[in-house]
């Protein structure tokens, strides 16, 4: 990354070759303002339009990324070092979500209907309205994904957004206000601005109506405090330590390549990653088996022959070999991998299984974000729930039976967000239902109707039907009834309950 001492300029290097992957101007933070009141005057005809005025230029920004698919997989390449194969992969859960949100918004944001009752004289209902200029602040992990993702819900409710992407990856962001204006969409309805942590944080203080931010809890944290001095909303998707319930009559086979897969996709660097592996003691010796196996055909390597890129920092290497160090000495038994690959431009690290872990190891209880599968031996279902619930993150977590019945009650037991039962990850893309975590996971949540509702206004209105119901019901001033008449009106209408 280099800057002027001037004009600032972010200039990330692919981890894969070291060139530059381009340059962008930073928007210094006396700048986000004018950003966000540029937002704010588009948000005057965007705001205004019918869903279905909206949709042809949601429907155009569609068809766009999905012709312009291989250009994008270029830039998110270059600029995280991923597999194309798994940058195209990125692009499907942007393209599902902008399906969903085109077709459906209109009747997920329809005004909803409350009950008369006991009030039959008095209609009401909900009306949801655009709540005005979103600030979106996205991570590096998925650069093109998640801050599409956010801008797709805020758009389809009829916001305009403005986006800061990560200063390791601002060409992805940048595509997205390219390819909105390449699509059609009115000038500055999406924004991209560019800098580090101050920039955020001007985001965050300027006349924006909701903040979206996917990142660590810690930053997570301060973004919440900052926005609750003025009583702004905001929407957090911060970190995970996922884990995988594996009971004695799971797929063992199924349930070990899932947490290789998952535990080692994209170096480990999500969030929805398999951190945490308990497998019942009954099938453990042959989890491990069926693991071993797995994990030793993945590779870490540049380009189609890997299977796991390069860490798209060096210092993450640092992280995730302290905390596997520190396992070992603990007593924690290396199974496979271990070991960092420094190269002339970037940093691998094995994919790694341990096994012999405890909850006591930093192992199991801080993020990792790294391609590290610890596996833990537990009596039953119910050892596996209270380590698997013993954790201050609940974002995701996956549990592993061929009894429907019995994985949808224990998915209902796990302390997390999502769950998912004989899958993992998929929760991630799927838009008819919401996605986010509890704890220091989150707060609020992307994805189904709440996603998009997250950016609205929820305006409750009534409506009397033949005259003031309270005048109706004798409650105006001054007063002509008394306490007797409340008594007998209360066992009117709730007495015949009992």
């Amino acid at each position: 990354m280099t800057t002027s001492a001037e004009t600032r300029w972010l200039t990330p290097k692919s981890p894969l070759t070291g060139e530059p992957a381009g340059t962008v101007r930073v928007t210094e933070p006396q700048e986000v303002a004018a950003a966000v009141g540029r937002s704010r005057s588009a948000f005057v005809g965007w705001g205004a339009m019918s869903h279905s005025q909206r949709r042809p230029h949601l429907r155009a920004f569609a068809k766009l990324i999905l012709k312009s698919m291989d250009r994008i997989a270029q830039v998110i390449v270059s600029e995280t070092g991923k597999n194309l194969a798994d940058a195209h992969a990125e692009l499907i859960g942007t393209l599902v979500s902008l399906d969903f949100y085109t077709r459906r918004a209109e009747k997920l944001l329809r005004p909803k209907k409350g009950s008369s009752w006991p009030f039959l004289l008095t209609r009401g209902w909900t009306e949801y309205h655009p709540i005005g200029v979103a600030g979106i602040i996205s991570p590096w992990n998925y650069p093109f994904y998640l801050p599409t993702l956010s801008a797709i819900q805020a758009l389809s409710a009829g916001c305009t957004v403005v986006i800061k992407p990560s200063e390791l990856t601002p060409m992805c962001g940048q595509l997205i206000e390219d390819l909105a204006l390449e699509a059609g969409l009115p000038k500055d309805v999406v924004q991209v601005i560019h800098g580090y942590g101050d920039t955020g944080a001007a985001l965050v203080d300027a006349d924006t109506d909701i903040v979206a931010f996917t990142g660590s809890p810690s930053v997570g944290r301060s973004i919440a405090a900052q926005a609750a001095q003025t009583l702004k909303p905001v929407v957090l998707e911060l970190g995970g330590k996922d884990a995988q319930i594996v009971l004695e009559d799971a797929d063992v086979k199924d349930a070990a390549r899932a947490a290789i897969t998952f535990g080692v996709f994209n170096a480990g660097q999500q969030c929805v990653g398999i951190e945490r592996v308990y497998v019942v003691e009954d099938v453990y010796d042959d989890f491990i088996a069926e693991a071993t196996k797995a994990v030793g055909r993945i590779n870490a390597a540049t380009g189609d022959n890997g299977d796991i890129g390069p860490f798209i920092s060096p210092n993450q290497a640092d992280v995730v070999e302290t905390q596997l160090q520190a396992a070992i000495a603990d007593g924690a038994r290396l199974l496979a991998g271990g070991s960092k690959i420094n190269t002339d431009h970037g940093v691998y690290f094995e994919p790694t299984l341990l096994d012999g872990v405890d909850h006591s190891m930093v192992l199991m209880q801080e993020e990792t974000f790294g391609p590290v599968i610890p596996v833990m031996k537990v009596a039953d279902e119910e050892e596996a729930i209270e380590l698997a619930n013993d954790s201050p993150y609940g974002l995701h977590g996956s549990a592993w039976t061929k009894n429907k019945k019995r994985g949808h009650r224990v998915a209902s037991r796990m302390k997390t967000g999502t769950v998912a039962v004989n899958d993992h990850l998929i929760n991630f893309l799927y838009p008819t239902i919401k996605f986010g975590g509890i704890g220091e996971s989150g707060l609020n949540g992307q994805l189904g109707e709440e996603g998009i509702k997250a950016f609205t206004i929820h305006r409750s209105i009534t409506s009397a039907r033949l005259g003031p119901t309270t005048k109706l019901l004798s409650a105006w001033l001054p007063r002509r009834v008394g306490p007797r008449y409340w008594k007998t009106l209360a066992r009117v209408l709730f007495g015949w309950r009992r």
